[in-house]
C-alpha cells in the first residue's frame, strides 16, 4: 500500500519485532482512518533479517514522534 510506504519513509509509522503496526502520536485518529490504517495491522511477512533495520527505523520514529 503506498500510504504505508509513505508513511514509513516519513517516520510516521513503523513496526515492531513482531511486525505489528506502530503510529506517530503526529497522525490524529482521523489521519488513520483516512488512510485506511485499522488497530492490530501487521506486516504479511517477516524476516529475521528485518530485525535489525527496523530496530534502527523505530529509534528514528520515536526520535520523530
Amino acid at each position: 500500500m503506498a500510504n504505508l510506504d509513505a508513511l514509513f519513509d516519513r517516520f510516521l509509522i513503523s513496526f515492531d519485532d513482531t511486525g505489528h503496526l506502530l503510529t506517530s502520536t503526529r497522525l490524529s485518529a482521523g489521519d488513520l482512518q483516512g488512510l485506511g490504517i485499522q488497530p492490530g495491522m501487521r506486516l504479511r511477512w517477516l524476516a529475521s533479517e528485518h530485525l535489525q533495520y527496523l530496530q534502527w527505523h523505530r529509534e528514528r520514529f520515536l526520535l520523530a514522534s
